[in-house]
């Protein structure tokens, strides 16, 4: 299979060397994705990992919230969103009226299964390019991912002044 050769681009340091190389693949897939996503089926790039993970049995608003490693008054704004669009329900559960359990319906899990053709048609043959590494390559990115995930947090700006 004939690929493109890279681009000369090489910084000295890896740590920026994967930053970039990250950067570009997030600009590349996701452009062109959250577009089709978006014309197709009303629905931003967030949103469908969101409603993924709901689809997939996260069902704690909380737990999604840690799981995107997004603000929980984020995952309300999606979920929100999707619940208007009667993809998902919320319930409070008994006896705890504090928790919030989200479901998938109906609607919603046509809709997720919509999207992910429209992702499996726009992200697939880039992926494929890359053969059987991609299952490595998706591992060790979840596990960078799950590394980062203990080191502190940068204050804010208003903070530090």
């Amino acid at each position: 299979m004939d690929t493109a050769p890279l681009p000369p681009f090489a910084p000295a340091a890896p740590e920026l060397a994967l930053l970039t190389a990250f950067w570009e693949a997030w600009q590349a897939l996701t452009t062109l994705g959250e577009a089709e996503l978006r014309v197709r089926h009303d629905l931003d790039l967030r949103s469908f990992i969101a409603l993924a993970y709901v689809q997939g049995g996260t069902d704690q608003p909380a737990v999604l919230a840690r799981e995107l490693g997004v603000p929980r008054y984020e995952v309300s704004r999606v979920l929100h969103a999707l619940e208007a669009r009667g993809a998902v329900t919320r319930r409070q559960t008994q006896p705890d009226a504090r928790r919030v359990t989200v479901t998938v319906t109906p609607r919603g899990a046509a809709l997720w299964e919509a999207a992910l053709e429209t992702v499996r048609e726009v992200a697939g043959p880039p992926l494929a390019t890359l053969g059987p590494r991609v299952h490595a390559l998706t591992h060790d990115l979840r596990a960078l991912a799950h590394a980062t995930r203990p080191l502190p947090r940068p204050s804010s700006r208003q903070e530090t002044e």
